[in-house]
């Protein structure tokens, strides 16, 4: 009953997707909901994006391995979403443009932009193939399905929502995925506590390390994990996109101070679950530790709605991972060639939509080959990768603009990733993001002594 339960919703979400996405007739449209997004829509796409499988099966996953440190995840989700309701949201929004790279490209030059555009992407890519192995785990929990069907299957389901309506299918979905998961997430807390897990309980049957230490992976490790997520988005492209659909200035402020408000709850509903198991002993793969919590305390007609309602919210997330990468592609990449010279609106609508395409499928590609690998890890390295090079840029040119030249802006940028991938090799232990961020950063405070000021301002394709 379970499975027959948990598939009859996986059909109903595939043919809602088909149905209910609506076909977007502009590419404005499809990229940025023709900047007609409420607070309410804004915050939806962010948390459409965000809130899915790192946060709830990850959470869970890392809980029962390591305890209460996988809430940095959560915490550091909803610090991005409040540094960039309080101070970029307004500037970024008031440049009426696409992408991030487009922002940066008015203040550092083209090519400065590719390289934040090369950066973003893969780093967007390496936190969409996170929810893909979050989806594949989930699926594989109940169906006798291979990894690889599991992945394609994920992927079809992801291209039945996003396809058709773009960004504004990810508004509706990301309204409507935050309720649902909420009343999840309550009802398997509220099934841990009846069974005895509360709080206090789950202390008593845990040895403080690792299961209750800040920090038992290093600080290093734990708070470069913090800041991975709190400066990856800040830089990440699909929330950005977000605050560029919004109507106004202050209706984009609003949308991420909701999503700050609703994102660090759910991690600790996450932990108690991963810490409930393991406090009652049971012996399960890590990954399956929310999809086993599900089977285990709920009858199985409604622990198979409430497995597929997890199920939606990391294709929730999915769905966000593919637009921003895909938006990246076609605005910052294809436009850019000679070969795009003269596409009209149809045109780059149609390479929108099939760059969607090819990117769910790499998608499905590389959850196949990363089978077993550390979900939140992916989520991790994923944000590191597009903030090392790309933070203080956006500091400069939200803050300083002007005042740093094309030169060196560059040269931060790429001084950003090369730190981030020196660390990785030089210091075991300490987050690469750390000597990225460090190095990028010091460059960008000697470019501002001693650049000459440029002047700043950036116009919207639609005003050129």
């Amino acid at each position: 009953m379970f499975m027959l339960s948990a598939a009859a919703a996986l059909v109903v979400f595939f043919l809602s997707g088909l149905f209910l996405s609506g076909g977007a007739s502009s590419a404005s449209e499809f990229s940025v909901a023709g900047r007609r997004a409420s607070a309410g829509g804004v915050s939806g796409i962010i948390l459409g994006s965000l809130i899915g499988g790192a946060s709830t099966v990850g959470t869970a996953q890392m809980a029962y391995q390591w305890g209460v440190s996988a809430a940095w995840f959560s915490l550091g989700c909803a610090a991005a979403c409040l540094v960039l309701g309080v101070w970029f949201a307004a500037p970024l929004r008031s440049a009426r443009l696409v992408t991030l790279p487009q922002f940066l490209e008015g203040h550092f030059g083209g090519r400065t932009a590719l390289l934040v555009a090369i950066s973003t992407a893969s780093g967007s890519f390496l936190s969409l193939v996170a929810q893909y192995l979050s989806g594949v785990a989930l699926m594989r929990s109940i169906f006798p399905v291979s990894n690889t069907a599991a992945s394609l299957a994920i992927g079809a389901l992801v291209l039945a929502f996003v396809f058709g309506g773009g960004i504004t299918s990810l508004s509706r979905l990301g309204a409507a995925k935050m309720v649902f998961l909420y009343s999840v997430m309550l009802m398997c807390v509220g099934a841990a506590a009846l069974d005895g897990w509360t709080p206090s309980a789950i202390a008593s049957s845990l040895p403080p390390f690792p299961f209750f230490h800040p920090f038992p992976r290093g600080a290093g490790t734990d708070l470069g994990s913090f800041a991975s997520l709190l400066t990856g988005i800040i830089c990440g492209q699909i929330y950005i996109q977000a605050i560029y659909s919004a109507s106004s200035d202050d209706t984009a402020r609003k949308g991420c101070l909701v999503s700050a408000a609703l994102t660090a709850p759910m991690g600790a509903l996450g932990v108690w679950i991963g810490l409930s198991l393991r406090a009652a002993g049971v012996e399960i793969e890590p990954s399956q530790a929310l999809p086993f919590f599900i089977g285990e305390y709920f009858h199985p007609l409604i622990g198979g709605l409430l497995w597929s309602g997890i199920m939606i919210t990391i294709l929730g997330t999915a769905v966000g991972g593919v637009i921003g990468v895909s938006t990246n592609l076609v605005q910052d990449v294809l436009l850019k060639t000679k070969f795009a010279a003269g596409f009209d609106d149809a045109r780059v609508l149609s390479a929108g939509r099939l760059a969607v395409l090819a990117v769910v499928f790499a998608g499905s590609a590389a959850a196949c080959a990363s089978h077993g690998a550390l979900i939140l890890q992916w989520s991790y390295l994923g944000m590191g990768l597009r903030a090392a090079g790309i933070l203080w840029l956006l500091f400069a040119a939200v803050f300083r603009p002007g005042g740093l030249s094309h030169a060196w802006g560059l040269a931060a940028g790429a001084g950003g990733l090369a730190g981030a991938a020196g660390g990785a090799f030089l210091w075991k232990g300490l987050d690469p993001l750390f000597p990225g961020l460090a190095l990028s950063g010091v460059i960008v405070l000697a470019g501002l002594a001693c650049g000459r000021r440029l002047p700043g301002g950036i116009r919207s394709p639609e005003a050129r």
